[in-house]
Order: C-alpha cells, then sequence, then structure tokens
C-alpha cells in the first residue's frame, strides 16, 4: 500500500497540463519594449530589423526573432548581469508587423483577416462565417514559423471545458479547415436505382431470347 502511494505523485507529475498556451515568437519588423526594473538607461523600445536583430545599449547586437517574450527575457538577464545586479527584465510587444491572419479551406468566408490582438480560434471560425461542415473532426493552425498544430473540434463546442487561451491566433497565422468527405446519398440512389432497372431489363431479354 505505502509503494502505491509513492507511485502517485509520479502519475501526477508526468500527466500534461491542460491548457498550455502557444507563446507567439517574434519574427522581423515586430515592435517591442524592453524593461529594466530601476535601470532607464537600458529600457527602452525596439523594432526588430529584417536580419532578426535589435540595437541594445552598451551590449549590442542581440538576434531576437525567432524567440519568444519568455525566451528573450532569460537572455537579457544574462547578458544585462555583468552591467546590473540581480537585474529583472520583462519584455511585451508594442506592435505586430503583420497584422493579419489567413483562413483558408472548408468555411464560409476564406481569406485574411485584420487583427489588433492574437485571437482565439472559435472568434476565428465566427469571423470567417462558420464552417461547412458541422461535423468537421479536425482543423488545422499554422504558426508563422511553419509549425502546426491539430485541433480537435469536439473540444471546441465542449463550451465547458473549452479553455479559451488554448488555442489562439498570432499575425501571421493561418486557420485550415480540411475539405469533409460527404457521400452524395441523393445521387447514389439514382445510380442504383438505374443499374437495377438494368439489370431487370437484361433478365428480362435473356429469358425471351431463351
Amino acid at each position: 500500500m505505502k509503494s502505491s502511494f509513492l507511485f502517485l505523485p509520479v502519475i501526477i507529475l508526468s500527466l500534461p497540463v491542460r491548457g498550455e498556451v502557444e507563446e507567439y515568437v517574434l519574427q522581423p519588423g515586430d515592435v517591442i519594449s524592453i524593461n529594466v526594473v530601476e535601470h532607464p538607461e537600458f529600457s527602452g523600445r525596439h523594432k526588430i530589423r529584417p536580419d532578426g536583430r535589435i540595437n541594445y545599449p552598451v551590449i549590442g547586437e542581440v538576434d531576437v526573432a525567432s524567440l519568444t517574450c519568455a525566451q528573450l527575457v532569460k537572455i537579457m538577464q544574462g547578458k544585462l548581469s555583468s552591467y546590473v545586479n540581480n537585474p529583472v527584465v520583462s519584455v511585451s510587444i508594442e506592435a505586430y508587423y503583420a497584422n493579419k491572419i489567413y483562413v483558408i479551406g472548408a468555411v464560409i468566408r476564406g481569406g485574411e483577416y485584420q487583427i489588433y490582438e492574437p485571437v482565439d480560434l472559435i472568434k476565428v471560425i465566427a469571423m470567417c462565417g462558420g464552417l461547412k461542415n458541422a461535423k468537421t473532426k479536425g482543423i488545422k493552425i499554422i504558426r508563422s514559423d511553419g509549425t502546426i498544430i491539430t485541433v480537435n473540434t469536439a473540444e471546441l463546442w465542449a463550451s465547458a471545458k473549452y479553455d479559451t487561451k488554448k488555442y489562439v491566433l498570432y499575425p501571421g497565422d493561418t486557420m485550415f479547415v480540411p475539405e469533409s468527405f460527404e457521400i452524395p446519398w441523393g445521387l447514389l440512389s439514382v445510380i442504383l436505382s438505374v443499374v437495377n432497372v438494368s439489370l431487370q431489363i437484361l433478365i428480362l431479354m435473356t429469358r425471351l431470347a431463351a
């Protein structure tokens, strides 16, 4: 019995954390604000150049594109530790370079949409008029860096369980709804009826010829 209690925390720690949010990845053209507490000389706004870098006071060139804000905070804390004791750094996005998302596939109104902040997936579905097929099982979010996230639509409609912060589209992202194959039952019924009549005629002609 004692060993089972010891094993339980291991199981709990190994379970995936629900609602984990995909963080936005900085890209050239974004404007970011880096703030160092009690050190205004190291604080300021920076626009990420096409080469993915910014020119930072004293430190010089810093590669920031392809990093999340949290990753950049850790990097800046390391770089500033030579100049500031225990630097407290925060990074925020002041402006996105591409304020558009793209919607393609089996939706009512596909195309590009202007946004001014990250948008929840359900809001994006509403923006494009909804899905063509309500029984669509999966939606793909294609990040601007090429990363693909597959979303189970059953999770979206479970309002009691859905976390609105879990699936978010950022500027430059694309929502893709695959076309769902539907059996054309009406056409299939007509074809089967024609085949049935043709078989009956063939059988009748065979009997008459005998």
